[in-house]
């Protein structure tokens, strides 16, 4: 339900992303935690991210503690 933003500034990777200020509390904490708890790890560049794969769409969070999440990224599989 939420509104997503292309990320300009990380055009090499397109993908997009959603505030956790333009969700409902509950909602947006709700999917970072159903990502991590059912997603799976894997790298980008140096780094070790948790991603879940839903309806033709990667999803992401940066790894911050749960309320200090602020972005969801997705990107098209």
């Amino acid at each position: 339900k939420s509104r997503w933003t292309f990320a300009r500034t990380m055009s090499s990777i397109p993908h997009e992303y959603t505030l956790r200020e333009r969700c409902l509390k509950e909602e947006f904490e709700a999917m970072v935690l159903y990502v991590r708890n059912h997603g799976y790890s894997a790298k980008f560049g140096t780094r070790t991210y948790t991603y879940l794969d839903v309806d033709g769409f990667k999803y992401w969070t940066m790894g911050d503690p749960l309320d200090q999440t602020w972005v969801l990224n997705r990107a098209r599989l």
